[in-house]
């Protein structure tokens, strides 16, 4: 879609919560409205549709709210107001697809463990900490970012092989079950897990077979990690950062 029409939509669907919601507290509809007009600023900025909104185009305005620290009432109220303004308009809401509804999940889980996920604040210290010299460390920063942008637990990221990974339109997509998931441009070189998996893949030489692997001593990679193997990095990357893992 141009900029030219999604700037149009934006305006025509700006005050799409200014009237009253049968539904809505004064309160909420307050929160709402704010959160739908973000959205669709974002939108049209961006040359996208608001409504109907890809499930895409809605995880990539949540991770942009994460990376700008965004409080999480704010969040909530992005997800509730895109949902409210596709069930007004009779249109499935993208935010029960599976890669929504995948970040939702990933916000209830917070500790860096097996079966559960980094929050931002964790991501950067971990990111903050660690160098990018060795293998390992190109590695293990590729590791995390996409662990946290995707989603993914452990012995999810265990499974993900190189192939999995490919060049979209604007960004990189993991295409393995369900509805490919973008994976964007970061704000910096350090937090950027494009350019982390790029760095990753290319010192390592990694064209096909598994994306994350063992290292020797020697900085050769080796065969598939485990998803305990890759739990024990994640809590020894946030030991390193100062981080405490119940």
């Amino acid at each position: 879609m141009d900029h030219t029409r999604a700037t149009q939509q934006s305006a025509e669907l700006h005050s799409l919560f200014d009237a009253v919601v049968p539904d809505l507290t004064e309160s909420t509809r307050r929160h709402v409205s704010a959160g739908w007009r973000r959205f669709t600023a974002w939108c049209a900025a961006r040359g996208s549709l608001a409504l109907p909104a890809r499930p895409r185009v809605v995880l990539l305005h949540l991770l942009a709210m994460e990376r700008a620290r965004s409080a999480p009432e704010a969040i909530d109220a992005a997800l509730c107001a895109i949902r409210k303004a596709h069930d007004l308009m009779h249109l499935a809401s993208p935010t029960d697809s599976a890669v929504v509804r995948r970040f939702r999940d990933g916000r209830e889980r917070a500790s860096p463990g097996e079966g559960s996920l980094l929050d931002p604040a964790q991501v950067r210290r971990i990111l903050h900490a660690m160098g990018d010299g060795r293998l390992a460390e190109l590695r293990d920063r590729a590791l995390v970012l996409l662990g946290y942008v995707a989603r993914l637990r452990p012995a999810e990221l265990a499974a993900v092989d190189v192939d999995d990974v490919v060049l979209a339109e604007t960004d990189l997509e993991l295409r393995r079950q369900g509805q490919p998931v973008p994976i964007p441009f970061g704000p910096s070189e350090r937090t950027c897990p494009v350019r982390a998996l790029t760095a990753w893949t290319s010192r390592a030489c990694l064209v096909t077979g598994p994306l994350f692997v063992a290292i020797d001593a020697q900085e050769h990679p080796g065969g598939r990690l485990s998803g305990e193997g890759i739990a024990d990095i994640v809590r020894d990357r946030a030991r390193r950062a100062g981080i405490t893992v119940g």
